[in-house]
């Protein structure tokens, strides 16, 4: 195709669309993409940091609830229960201070670090935190005899916890 730089005419125009119309596409949808809002608020600054490490927290009993719901949801599953055990729970890493004094006898001290927020109080400073690990798991449900109800749920439970298919049981109840 020739391309005329004067003034392109009607056809041209549309030549040139049907040529790079997938590239026209991806432009506007990547475009699309960098414009869409995100979740985060103006708001999020240090005030808020405190308010969501809050809402981190681990919870076993809510995490059994909210997995037993979503495997109430499989097709064939019925009304689940979850168990979970727990090989080790949440550890939280803090941050210390190391006092050392040295006199006749030397003696060494280690307190945890904290920061004065200045209104309210005192908050420690949380260096890391590991999440627990789980040896089993123990779901019931009326459908827990069907073969295919059994994988979909061993598949749902070891992508949430990370546990092997030899560490979920699940038997068929009311």
């Amino acid at each position: 195709m020739k391309w005329n730089w004067n003034m392109p005419n009607g056809e041209q125009w549309r030549s040139w669309l049907r040529q790079y119309k997938l590239v026209l596409i991806l432009a506007v949808v990547g475009l699309v993409l960098v414009a869409w809002p995100t979740q985060r608020t103006a708001t999020s600054g240090p005030d808020t940091q405190g308010q969501e490490a809050e809402e981190e927290s681990f919870s076993v009993e809510e995490l059994e609830q909210r997995l037993a719901q979503a495997i109430s949801r499989i097709q064939g599953a019925g009304d689940a229960t979850v168990l979970l055990s727990l090989d080790q729970g949440v550890e939280r890493v803090l941050a210390e201070d190391r006092v050392e004094e040295q006199g006749e006898k030397e003696s060494s001290q280690e307190q945890t670090t904290v920061i004065c927020d200045g209104e309210d109080g005192e908050e420690v400073v949380l260096l890391t935190q590991y999440y627990p690990s789980f040896r089993g798991a123990l779901v019931v449900c009326p459908g827990g005899d069907d073969p295919q109800v059994q994988l979909a749920i061993t598949q749902a439970v070891s992508a949430l916890t990370g546990l092997g298919s030899d560490r979920i049981t699940i038997c068929a109840g009311d």
